[in-house]
Parts: C-alpha cells; structure tokens; sequence
C-alpha cells in the first residue's frame, strides 16, 4: 500500500497503541481515510506499523472510543468520524429513562440555542449562511416523512449554530442531536411539520433582519414549546 493511499508507517521501531492511535486518527482528519470507507485489514495495519495485531486491536478500539470508526464483525472498521458519540453513550448510560432523557434534552437546547440564534442575527457575515438556512428551511415544510423532517429541522439548527461562529456552543448542541431527534419525530407525529415550520419562519425572519432579540424570543418560544411536548 502506498503512503497516498495510506497512513504512512511508524518510521523505524516498534509503536505502541497511542502511536498507532495518533497515526490513524491524523490519517482520518487529513482525509487519508475518508467518511465511509472501510480502514485496511488489522493484518495490513500490523504490517504497515510494524506492531502486533494485538495493538493495532488497542489503537482500533479508542478510535472507536473517540467515535471516529465502528467496528462490526463481519464487515470491518469503518470511518464515520462521530465525535459526539462518546457523548451521547453517556447520556444513554446516565439517564437510561427515555422520557427523562428527552425533557432534560429540551431542557438544555432551551439553555444553548436561543443565544445562538442571538449570535447568529448578530454576526456581520449572516448573508453567507441565509441562503442555506432558507433553503433547509422551505425543505421542511414540503417533507412528509416523519423521520426526514425531524432531520430537516435539525439541519435548520445546525446551521443557525454555525452562523452564530462559537465553536463550543455548537459541539455542544451536536453531542445532543440524536435525543433531539426523537423528540422532534415525536412532537412531529403529534402535531405535524407545519407547527416547527411557523416556528423557523419566525427564527429565519429574525435572523435575516439582525434582530438579535428578536431572534432570541423567538428561539426561546419554539424551545419552551418542545419541552413541554416531552413533559
């Protein structure tokens, strides 16, 4: 295998499974490794580092830990770089009371996304992030398939959190993304993609103006109404 193809091998000596560890996961980052793709044969990566098949094992498995690859027997190891993963084990692992689970997800969304939407009718460069925003936005209101829509309205989100430009806040909201989608098919199923819709409209509305209060009030008001959906 050739190093364009490869994570290039550990020069010189044996590696322990943090070498390896480091290796694969600047291979993964760089795109050496792309999304989807199937990681060489624990035999060909033994190999390619010069170590045992027992720590390329140990490297593979806090890969797995730190959600950049899933490991499945019988199909192999597989890229899917999901850095909030570990995160969202924990919440599982906590807070094993699925109704808990969601009315605390709603609880901290309602904490995180309203300054978000503040930041983001704030930011000097929103016009980049509109057409995008606008278009998730008409897209939900013509899905009628509950499980599409629930990821249309988190798209719509996700990028209000990116215009918004802090890096933290929105990991934050990415590491509870998937109990934000249950709650959003449940509250869709319930009353239909056209309640979120006039929500958004308002959010979006706020935004393109640089109304930063405004967006705030408005994202509080979408949030105040999913929590108490779930309560």
């Amino acid at each position: 295998m050739t190093e364009t193809t490869s994570a290039r091998a550990l020069p010189g000596r044996r590696s322990s499974a943090d070498e390896v560890l480091h290796a694969l996961t600047d291979a993964i980052e760089k795109g050496v490794y792309g999304l989807g793709t199937l990681l060489p044969a624990e035999r060909q990566l033994a190999t390619q580092f010069g170590v045992s098949r027992v720590v390329v094992r140990e490297a593979a498995k806090k890969l797995e830990q730190r959600g950049l690859i899933s490991i499945r027997q019988g199909i192999g190891v597989r890229v899917v770089n999901d850095r909030a993963r570990p995160i969202q084990d924990s919440f599982y692992a906590s807070l094993p009371e699925e109704k808990m689970r969601l009315r605390q997800c709603a609880q901290a969304r309602s904490l995180i996304e309203p300054e978000l939407a503040a930041l983001a009718a704030h930011n000097p460069r929103r016009a980049e992030f509109l057409p995008r925003l606008r278009a998730e936005h008409d897209r939900l209101r013509g899905e009628t398939n509950v499980t599409q829509a629930a990821l249309r309205d988190i798209a719509f989100h996700e990028i209000v959190a990116e215009m918004a430009g802090n890096k933290v806040l929105s990991l934050m909201l990415a590491s509870i993304a998937e109990l934000g989608r249950l709650s959003r098919e449940h509250t869709l199923r319930e009353f239909g993609v056209l309640r979120a819709y006039d929500f958004h409209e308002r959010i979006l509305s706020a935004i393109e103006s640089g109304h930063a209060e405004t967006a705030r009030q408005a994202m509080k008001m979408h949030l105040a109404a999913a929590l108490g959906d779930v309560s």
